[in-house]
């Protein structure tokens, strides 16, 4: 091939790449096309719980046909805007930033917020077993929900090219506060370190249909010393059953030196006085004192409550 023949080579053959690739910046241009994506301004009115305290929100979209859009988190309860594909969504939300909770399922009629594994005797600081309510044998072992408000809307629509567009939610309170206390105990000031469990309570919360839901679980529960001789503990739950069973609920004292307390403590449970806030009290109880009853270092764990009379209230 001659000199010429070749430079003219060449040349067909850059021009051939410089027109691939502007039809390549042609069809580039049309890829980030937004017009189809619209700003939404998301506003979280918070009238039904002007008490609530979360640290972000979440909010789920969904589409018409229940298959997950998008996830956006807000760093302010106030809300803020979004960009979101024109189309119609229903939405699911609640506050997010909860350190022993997790979101599960990918569709709108599953998606739930559950609450995570703990260990039975955590609060005692054991990672071993100990006896339970022979209902709750295999109930899994989880944390208590933290403080939880959610909630559901739409289908709304969202129509291409539109502006201005906001939306309303309304957060209300999902979870219930339960305060267990034990009166009259003895030998309090001497016992060994002590921790709690109630069964039978809902592991999750399905925001779709505003009710509690999954498996019934059992709740290790950190009591405190209020007094020589009151035991107290506060905590949330998102039910006292999964949604459409009736259970039994078992409020337990497990101490360090192995001792063990069951009560039946269902009616105080299913029967409140305060729905929104349920107190459960358990009045007299004998502990071991530190200097007496099982060593630590026997692996069979003993159970007092033949020994000890109850009275519930």
């Amino acid at each position: 091939m001659s000199g010429g023949m070749f430079r003219r080579s060449v040349r067909v053959w850059l021009a051939a790449l410089v027109a691939i690739a502007a039809a390549s910046c042609s069809h580039k241009d049309l890829c980030y096309d937004h017009s189809h994506i619209v700003e939404l301004n998301v506003i979280f009115d918070w009238s039904k719980a002007p008490d609530a305290t979360p640290r972000t929100m979440v909010l789920q979209l969904f589409e018409l046909d229940g298959s997950h859009y998008n996830r956006y988190e807000f760093g302010s309860t106030k809300g803020g805007i979004i960009r979101v594909r024109a189309g119609a969504y229903r939405m699911l939300f609640h506050n997010g930033d909860m350190e022993n909770m997790v979101e599960s399922g990918s569709r709108y009629e599953e998606y739930e917020v559950m609450t995570v594994d703990r260990e039975l005797l955590a609060p005692i600081g054991r990672a071993s077993e100990a006896p339970r309510p022979g209902d709750a044998e295999t109930q899994p072992v989880r944390f208590a929900p933290e403080p939880m408000w959610a909630g559901n809307s739409g289908p709304v629509e969202l129509a291409r090219g539109a502006r201005g567009l906001s939306v309303t939610l309304v957060p209300r309170p999902v979870t219930t506060t339960y305060t267990v206390e034990i009166r009259n105990v003895e030998n309090l000031q001497t016992a060994p370190d002590l921790g709690g469990a109630l069964t039978g309570l809902a592991a999750s919360y399905r925001p779709c249909c505003g009710v509690p839901s999954g498996e019934s679980v059992t709740v290790p529960l950190d009591m405190k010393r209020a007094d020589d001789r009151t035991l107290t503990t506060t905590f949330c739950v998102f039910g006292h059953c999964p949604a459409g069973r009736e259970e039994i609920h078992t409020f337990s004292i497990y101490t360090a030196n192995k001792w063990y307390y069951h009560f039946d403590v269902t009616d105080q449970i299913h029967d409140p006085a305060d729905p929104g806030h349920v107190r459960i009290v358990i009045d007299g109880l004998k502990l071991p004192s530190s200097t007496g009853g099982m060593d630590s270092s026997v692996s069979d764990w003993t159970d007092n409550e033949i020994e000890t009379d109850i009275e519930m209230n």
